[in-house]
This record gives structure tokens, sequence and C-alpha cells, in this order.
């Protein structure tokens, strides 16, 4: 198979290697995402900006790059939630670095198909607040940092939800702890308005085997475009 080999970027990553034809139009033009998620690059990724609806947890602003697929898709999330509940601003960690490639502190998020998405929360007195960082919560839906902030239900049922409905994404996985995912889904059952989505839901939402139990954040991936299923891989390697 020809390739291209591309320059090694900073970070000190080694060449990266491309069939022919994805160095031609139309994938010249194209943001892609290569290889596993846990063992890839990006090249011409998207960069995800933050608005009055959606903030960048700090430490992750150069780490806010993807597909744009996963970048529109937080997007449109984060509007979605500040009409269903206005006020709400969606806290982003990090996606990929630039060019993709090793990130610290994670075993994936190389190939510009992850992100780390923080919880909504309410404070002591039952009021939408933002958390300035990650904030992790027990089944019972306490923060287990003393804050007295607590799981919002609600905002984060219909945070799912809307990634559920966004066929426009492909996504693939939502990983979060067996302790949130079963609150989320007892609470989405006892409500009429919610319970159509339920079972897709909860298809997606799985604690991950090998990695921390995402109890203070959701991390959600979207799948492999299709006109780029040659140079992207599904799983992990």
């Amino acid at each position: 198979m020809a390739v291209l080999l591309l320059p090694a970027v900073a970070g000190g990553l080694p060449d990266r290697a491309l069939p022919k034809r994805f160095t031609k139009a139309p994938f010249s033009l194209m943001s892609l995402t290569v290889g596993h998620p846990n063992a890839g690059w990006q090249v011409r990724a998207k960069r995800l900006k933050k608005s009055k609806h959606l903030a960048i947890k700090a430490g992750s602003e150069d780490n806010a790059y993807g597909h744009p697929a996963l970048v529109l898709m937080l997007g449109r999330s984060a509007k979605e939630l500040a009409r269903a509940a206005p006020g709400s601003v969606l806290l982003v960690g990090d996606l990929s670095s630039k060019h993709g490639g090793s990130l610290s502190g994670h075993r994936s998020h190389q190939s510009g198909r992850d992100a780390d998405v923080g919880f909504y929360a309410l404070d002591a007195a039952g009021k939408p607040v933002l958390p300035e960082k990650f904030v992790a919560f027990t089944a019972d839906g306490k923060a287990t940092d003393g804050s007295g902030l607590t799981f919002d239900d609600r905002r984060n049922w219909l945070l799912v939800q809307s990634w559920v409905r966004d066929k426009r994404a492909g996504l693939s996985h939502i990983f979060v702890s067996r302790g949130l995912r079963q609150r989320m889904l007892g609470y989405a059952t006892k409500q009429p308005a919610f319970q159509k989505y339920v079972t897709e839901v909860a298809a997606l939402l799985k604690q991950p085997e090998d990695a921390s139990p995402h109890d203070d954040h959701f991390h959600v991936r979207v799948s492999c475009p299709k006109d780029q299923s040659e140079i992207c891989r599904e799983e992990s390697k």
C-alpha cells in the first residue's frame, strides 16, 4: 500500500503514515481520525471553543481538539441543555491534543474521538452550580469531596439523552460508574417524558473494565467516520 509519511510533530511523536489516497482531495481537506482510541493520532482536528453554554476545564485548553463529529456534538448538547435548563453550562475536560497521540493522564484520547465531560451539579441549597473541576459522586448522588454538592439527576439525564438523540454524531460509548448509571436509569424510568430513551441510553452507558470507574465525569466517544474505515479503528489496541 502506498503511504505518505508525515513529519514528527511537537512532543516527540514518531513519524506517521497515511495511505496515499488520504493525502488527496477530498480527504486532504478533511479532519482525519487515525488508528485506535489508545494508539492513534489525528490530522486537521477541530478545536472546541468555550461559549456562554460551554466551559473548558482549567488545564484542558491545549487538549481541546477532536474530530468535528465530536466537537460539534458537544456544542449542540451544551445549547440544548441551556434551552431546557436556562443558565446551564457544560464543563468539558480533555479531548485530544492538536495532533493526537499519547496524552498524559489517559489511556485513550489519542485519535480525536474521546471527550471527558463533567457532571451537572446542585449546591447544598439545591440550586444549579458550575464546579470549577470534575467532582466525584457516590451512587446516592452525594459529592465525595465534602463540598455538599449533589448529582443533578434531571440535567445529567437530559445530557445523555441529548447525546443518544443526536444521530449526526455517531456516538459509540458513554463511560460512567455503575452506581451513577443505575441512578440515572432509575430516575428516568420514573419519568414518563424520559422513558422512551431508557433502553437506548442503557445500552451505551457502561463502566469501563480496565480504567477508573468514571465517577467524576462522563467519557464520550464517537464512532469512526464511515469514509475513514480504512484508517480508523473502533476498539482499543
